[in-house]
């Protein structure tokens, strides 16, 4: 039997799989956030599988919110063998700009399953007003 065997082509493939970005693993932002703004304040989540609030620090300086910790990692017998490990282990810090006056002295933050939700109530000044015509 013979097989034809185009290596232009087939080199090309081989080249264009190599390099695909399907094949390498994608390196996500973590933790990762939602922010929402409301009426009166803008309201924060991330998510942090398996951190414990106490592994956690949230900071609001200069209009910028930063959440930081730690991961740490599963303890595992002696005897446990690893089949697969996707999970890492590691510090991390994520920081936002907020484009709005925040009362920083009425911030709140609840973590519960994982969720870390943090309510940053907007400042008086920033708030919406409806103005009467008279």
């Amino acid at each position: 039997m013979l097989v034809r065997f185009d290596y232009p082509k087939t080199f090309d493939n081989m080249m264009e799989d190599c390099c695909s970005t399907d094949c390498i693993p994608a390196r996500s932002t973590f933790p990762a956030m939602d922010i929402v703004e409301q009426e009166n304040e803008i309201v924060v989540s991330a998510e942090l599988p398996g951190t414990k609030k106490e592994d956690v620090k949230i900071t609001f300086e200069k209009n910028v919110l930063t959440i930081s910790g730690e991961r740490k990692p599963v303890e595992l017998s002696e005897k446990a063998k690893v089949l697969l490990k996707e999970t890492q282990s590691e510090n991390f810090s994520r920081s936002v700009k907020l484009g709005y006056e925040i009362d920083s002295s009425k911030i709140s933050a609840e973590m519960s399953n994982g969720i870390l939700t943090i309510t940053l109530p907007k400042t008086e000044a920033v708030k919406a007003k409806e103005i009467s015509i008279n």
